[in-house]
């Protein structure tokens, strides 16, 4: 089952993703230049937003990094082993292990994004097969056994993932069988709006300095924008549940999603900007079959006009979008759909007027209900 979530989203003056020159993404759209947030910076806030607020079990998470060498190392000190043998055995085990290669500095040369729950697996192994390994720690080359760091690779694939793996997925160019297919997929959020990119020129001035220095101590610019964006995600459930290995967690995970893709607002320059708002409308599909992204409700940018705000005519595009797709194709493989709008907006509504609820909690206790029946199938 797919669980689709279609979003409308103002910011104020913002820059919560820049490019390679520091200003803020964009893209071109219906042959107009828009705002953009990339897919990779929305996930990354989603993960950062379950695990600062959901009510999950801590094991469902994982990290992006570099730096397993410390944590794994941790984890074999906690378990009494000596720290010294304990780094050594750590690289070993992830060099033979999970095939990463290391710099000088201890760092994995590659990202990756490993569970919390994998990493205590990998320790538990160690530590079980202490004395096949310690042996062969000393001297000038040291070696791991090469059964061993078979184990760890079976365990990785065998075992249910941690929520983070199982929702975004795994892609380890090293060990192509430890991949996991992601069961979330997320498109870049693009404004409906035609962008106006803007610069914010700024001086600073010190507070400590002479009375007769009365000129700027610094001066810069930071681009900028003010849009409002369709956000699009689908999460495939029967995929989640294959990932975490059964359905035991599949609803708290699906839950924290849903409610983090509707929540989440990434980091960018948010000390100079406080972009801090919440969707205008958020719109649930539950579909048997392929996801269907509503974006081209936006082929034509919105904008104030007729005596509408633009998210009154936003709001409209995607009720009169809606009815377009389904008059040609009808609404196969639908088995749910609702939306939540802001008071003032939800009189745009025609054919989404009967499925309007009352609040995003009860749009998405109905949408998760119809999507984790049977298991997610």
């Amino acid at each position: 089952m797919q669980l689709e979530l279609h979003l409308i989203q103002s910011f104020p003056p913002a820059n919560l993703n820049r490019d390679e020159n520091g200003m803020p993404k964009s893209t071109v759209f219906g042959g107009r230049p828009r705002a953009r947030i990339s897919s990779q910076c929305q996930k990354r806030a989603v993960r950062k937003f379950y695990q600062d607020y959901a009510d999950l079990d801590p094991a469902q998470f994982a990290d992006r990094s570099r730096n397993w060498i410390p944590q794994l190392k941790s984890n074999l000190v906690k378990a009494g082993i000596p720290a010294e043998q304990a780094e050594i055995a750590a690289r070993l085990a992830l060099q033979e292990g999970l095939k990463l290669e290391f710099n000088d500095k201890q760092e994995a040369k590659t990202i990756v994004f490993l569970g919390r729950t994998e990493l205590d697996a990998m320790a538990n192994i160690l530590t079980k097969n202490w004395t096949a390994i310690e042996p062969g720690l000393s001297g000038d080359k040291p070696e791991f056994p090469t059964e061993i760091a078979k184990t760890i690779q079976k365990a990785l694939i065998e075992t249910g993932k941690p929520g983070d793996v199982a929702l975004f997925g795994r892609m380890m160019a090293s060990l192509p069988t430890v991949n996991v297919d992601a069961a979330v997929q997320m498109a870049h959020a693009i404004s409906v709006n035609t962008l106006q990119q803007e610069f914010d020129f700024f001086t600073a001035v010190d507070d400590l300095g002479s009375s007769e220095d009365t000129g700027a101590d610094h001066m810069g610019e930071t681009g900028y924008n003010s849009s409002t964006y369709y956000r699009f995600a689908t999460l495939d459930t029967e995929q989640l549940a294959r990932n975490l290995g059964g359905t035991e967690h599949l609803g708290s995970i699906v839950k924290a999603f849903a409610e983090a893709f509707i929540h989440a607002i990434p980091s960018g320059h948010q000390n100079g900007f406080a972009a801090h708002t919440r969707p205008a409308a958020v719109m649930a599909v539950v579909r048997q079959g392929q996801p269907i992204s509503l974006v081209d409700a936006f082929e034509e940018p919105v904008a104030p006009k007729g005596g509408k705000s633009l998210l009154e005519n936003a709001v409209k595009a995607l009720d009169v979008h809606w009815t377009d797709l389904t008059k040609m194709y009808g609404e196969m493989g639908v088995k749910y759909k609702g939306i939540v709008t802001r008071t003032t907006l939800a009189k745009q509504l025609e054919s989404l007027a009967p499925v309007l609820k009352e609040s995003v909690d009860a749009l998405l206790k109905e949408a998760l209900e119809a999507a984790l029946i049977n298991g997610g199938k």
